[in-house]
C-alpha cells in the first residue's frame, strides 16, 4: 500500500478541485448539447448526423491529454485545462450576444474538462486510493452540488442567464476553483516526471466515468423528468433529487471504511441494483422516486469503488494509457446521448430506453474491477469535516418550497375570452438562445386566459435540462395541463387560468413516427354558467408528410364530432391551400386569421415569416375579435392571439 500521509492534509483541496471541475464540466456539456442542436442543426441547417459527428469529434480531443504532458509538462497542463475550464466557464456566462459565440466558448471549455480529468489523475495517482477516492468523492459533491444550483434556478441553467447576479455566483465559485487548483500545485511543487499512470487494465475501470455523467444528466440528476414523471411539485422534486444525491455520497464515503476484500461481493450488488432501477424506461409516481434513490447511491459506490481500484497497482511512466481509457469513457458518453436523442429523428433498431441499463453494465463492470484490485485492509480517505456542510445544500429546496406559490385557476366571467397558441421551439429562439423569459413575456403582453403551447419540453437534455412547463406556470400565474407525446417529457400542454371540468389526452395516428403526435381535449369552466371545448395539437412536420397530416385531421374531426363553443388550436405544420386544413375549413372549422382579415397571416419562420401553419379554428357559433400576430421572434414561430366570444 503505498504511503498516503502527504495526501491527508490536502483532503480539502483534492475534494474541493474535483467538485468545482465537475460542477463547471456538467453545466458545459448541458449547454453544449443544446447549442449543437439549436445553432448547428436549426440555425445553421446542419442535420442530425453532422452534428453528430461534430460532437464525436470534440469529444475525441480527450485522447489528447498524453501528448499535451509530453509537450508542456505535468503541471503547466493541470493549470491550462483545469484552469482554463473556470476561465471559459466565466467567459460564456458573461458573455451576452450572439449564440454563435456562446458555441465557440462551450466547446472550448468542454475540450477542457475532457482533458482536465485525465491530466488530474496523472497528478495524484501515485497517492494511492487515499487520493483518487479523494477525487471520486469530490466528483460525486460536485453532481450534487450541480443538482443544487440546477433546481435553485428551477430547472433553467445558470448557463443560459443574463443576470449580473448571477455571473458574480460563477466569479465566486471561479476564484474558489482557482484557489484549489493552486494549493494541489504546491502541494506537489516537484517538476519531476512520477510514474502515475496505470495498466491499460487497471486504467479501463475509467470506462465509468462517461456513462456515470450521462446517467447523471439523462436521468439521476434531471429534476424536470421526475417532475413530469411523478406529478410532484417541484420543490418537493428539487429536495429528494438532492437528497438521494447526497446519500450517494454518504454510501461512496463508507465503502472507503470496509474491508477491501469484501468489496468486489458489494460491488456486484450495486451494479444489479443499478441496472434493475433503469429497467423500467419511464416509471411513474412513487416507482419514479425510489428507483432515482436506488439509483444515486448504487452509482455512487460503484464510481468510488473504480477510483480507489485505481489507485493501486504500481505506477507507469506517462499518461498514455489513463488517457486512452478516459477517452473511451468520454467517446461511450457522447455515443449513448447520440443515439439517446437521434432516435427521434432516425429509426434506429432499438428502444432509445435501452441504452441507460447498457450504461449501468458498464459502470457495474468498472466498479466490480475497482473492488477487486483492492488490498485486504481498510484505506479510508477520511474526508474532512466539511462535508458535513454538503447536508446544508438541502435548504435550498426548503427555502424554494416555502417561496413558491401554489398556482391555482380562478372564477371567470363568462364570454369574452382571449386564447393564444404558441410553438415554444423548446424554449430557443432562432439564433439559438434558451429565452424561456422572452417566451413568457411574449405570451403576458397578450394576457390570455386560455394558451395552447406546442414543443413543450420537460427535461430533455438537448433542450437545455428546463421544465418548460413548471417554469411557465410558475411565472405566469396559470395552471397546466400536459400531454406527453415523443415520451413523457416532450408533448403539448394548455395553460389557463379557468378551472377544468372535464380533459383526454388523445394520441394521433400513426404510431409508428419517430415523433409521435397526439392532441388535449379539454372543456373550461369560464364563468357565468358557460362552458368552453378547446382542443390543442400538433401535426407531423416534414414537408412531404401531408397524406399523415390527413389522417391526422380526420381523427380530431372524429373525435369532435361538430359540438359547438369549439376551439382548435396549434402548429397544423400545413400552409392554409394544404388537404388537411381544407378537411378542416369543410367540416365547419373557420379561420380566426381568415375572419379578421389578418393577411397574409404568416407565423413561420419567426425572424422572417414566410408561411402560414399555426391556426386557431372556431365552431360556427363563435365569433372573434382583436386578432394578433405577435410580432416577437422569442421562438422560431410566431403565436397568434384572439378575443372568442359567442
Amino acid at each position: 500500500m503505498k504511503n498516503t500521509r502527504d495526501w491527508d492534509d490536502g483532503r480539502c483541496t483534492q475534494i474541493g478541485l474535483s467538485a468545482l471541475t465537475l460542477l463547471f464540466g456538467m453545466q458545459t456539456l448541458r449547454a453544449l448539447l443544446p447549442l449543437l442542436v439549436f445553432v448547428l442543426r436549426d440555425r445553421i441547417g446542419w442535420n442530425a448526423i453532422q452534428v453528430g459527428l461534430l460532437a464525436l469529434a470534440i469529444f475525441l480531443t480527450s485522447f489528447g491529454a498524453a501528448g499535451l504532458r509530453r509537450v508542456v509538462g505535468r503541471r503547466p497542463l493541470l493549470r491550462l485545462t483545469t484552469g482554463g475550464l473556470g476561465l471559459f466557464r466565466l467567459a460564456y456566462q458573461v458573455w451576452q450576444g450572439d449564440p454563435l459565440v456562446d458555441f465557440y466558448l462551450v466547446t472550448a471549455a468542454a475540450i477542457l474538462f475532457l482533458l482536465a480529468i485525465p491530466a488530474y489523475l496523472g497528478h495524484i495517482r501515485s497517492g494511492g486510493p487515499a487520493a483518487t477516492g479523494l477525487m471520486g468523492v469530490g466528483m460525486l459533491l460536485g453532481v450534487a452540488l450541480d443538482t443544487a444550483l440546477h433546481g435553485l434556478y428551477q430547472t433553467y441553467d445558470m448557463s443560459w442567464r443574463q443576470d449580473w447576479g448571477t455571473a458574480v455566483l460563477i466569479f465566486l465559485l471561479v476564484l474558489i476553483h482557482w484557489y484549489f487548483l493552486d494549493q494541489a500545485l504546491a502541494a506537489r511543487s516537484d517538476t519531476r516526471p512520477t510514474a502515475n499512470d496505470a495498466s491499460l487494465q487497471l486504467a479501463l475501470v475509467l470506462l465509468a466515468i462517461g456513462p456515470f455523467l450521462f446517467l447523471q444528466m439523462v436521468i439521476l440528476q434531471n429534476i424536470a423528468r421526475l417532475t413530469a414523471l411523478t406529478g410532484w411539485a417541484q420543490p418537493l422534486v428539487f429536495g429528494w433529487a438532492l437528497l438521494a444525491q447526497l446519500l450517494g455520497v454518504g454510501t461512496a464515503v463508507f465503502l472507503t471504511t470496509l474491508r477491501h476484500a469484501k468489496l468486489w461481493l458489494l460491488a456486484a450488488i450495486l451494479g444489479l441494483l443499478l441496472f434493475g432501477s433503469l429497467l423500467v424506461g419511464w416509471p411513474g409516481g412513487w416507482l419514479a422516486t425510489i428507483f432515482l434513490l436506488i439509483g444515486h447511491i448504487s452509482a455512487a459506490g460503484l464510481l468510488i469503488l473504480s477510483l480507489l481500484g485505481l489507485g493501486t497497482g504500481s505506477g507507469h511512466a506517462g499518461l498514455a494509457r489513463i488517457t486512452i481509457a478516459f477517452g473511451l469513457s468520454a467517446i461511450l458518453m457522447v455515443l449513448f446521448s447520440f443515439l439517446f436523442y437521434a432516435s427521434y429523428d432516425i429509426r434506429l433498431p432499438f428502444p432509445n430506453t435501452i441504452l441507460p441499463p447498457i450504461a449501468a453494465l458498464i459502470i457495474g463492470l468498472a466498479g466490480l474491477g475497482g473492488a477487486r484490485r483492492l488490498a485486504d485492509e481498510k484505506t479510508a480517505v477520511s474526508p474532512p469535516w466539511q462535508l458535513a456542510l454538503a447536508s446544508l445544500l438541502l435548504l435550498l429546496p426548503l427555502y424554494q418550497f416555502l417561496t413558491v406559490t401554489e398556482v391555482t385557476a380562478v372564477p371567470g366571467s363568462g364570454d369574452p375570452v382571449r386564447v393564444m397558441t404558441y410553438n415554444l421551439h423548446n424554449g430557443f429562439d432562432p439564433t439559438g438562445y434558451l429565452g424561456i423569459e422572452a417566451l413568457a413575456q411574449a405570451i403576458e403582453a397578450q394576457n390570455p386566459d386560455i394558451v395552447a403551447l406546442q414543443e413543450v419540453s420537460r427535461g430533455w437534455v438537448v433542450n437545455g435540462s428546463l421544465d418548460m412547463l413548471a417554469w411557465l406556470s410558475q411565472r405566469l400565474g396559470l395552471p397546466y395541463l400536459y400531454q406527453p407525446t415523443a415520451d413523457p417529457l416532450w408533448g403539448n400542454a394548455i395553460l389557463s387560468r379557468y378551472p377544468i371540468i372535464e380533459s383526454e389526452l388523445v394520441t394521433l395516428p400513426p404510431d409508428d413516427l419517430l415523433l409521435r403526435r397526439g392532441f388535449i381535449w379539454a372543456r373550461f369552466d369560464i364563468g357565468n354558467g358557460q362552458n368552453l371545448d378547446v382542443i390543442a395539437t400538433h401535426y407531423h412536420h416534414p414537408d412531404d408528410g401531408s397524406a399523415v397530416r390527413v389522417t391526422q385531421s380526420q381523427a380530431i374531426l372524429d373525435y369532435w364530432g361538430g359540438n359547438g363553443r369549439t376551439l382548435l388550436m396549434g402548429d397544423l405544420n400545413a400552409k392554409p391551400n394544404a388537404p388537411e386544413i381544407q378537411l378542416l375549413r369543410q367540416a365547419g372549422f373557420a379561420d380566426v386569421l381568415d375572419l379578421a382579415a389578418v393577411q397574409p397571416g404568416y407565423t413561420y419562420p419567426a425572424a422572417a415569416p414566410a408561411k402560414r401553419i399555426d391556426y386557431i379554428w372556431l365552431s360556427s357559433d363563435l365569433v372573434d375579435a382583436q386578432v394578433i400576430i405577435p410580432p416577437e421572434p422569442a421562438s422560431d414561430h410566431l403565436g397568434i392571439a384572439a378575443t372568442i366570444s359567442k
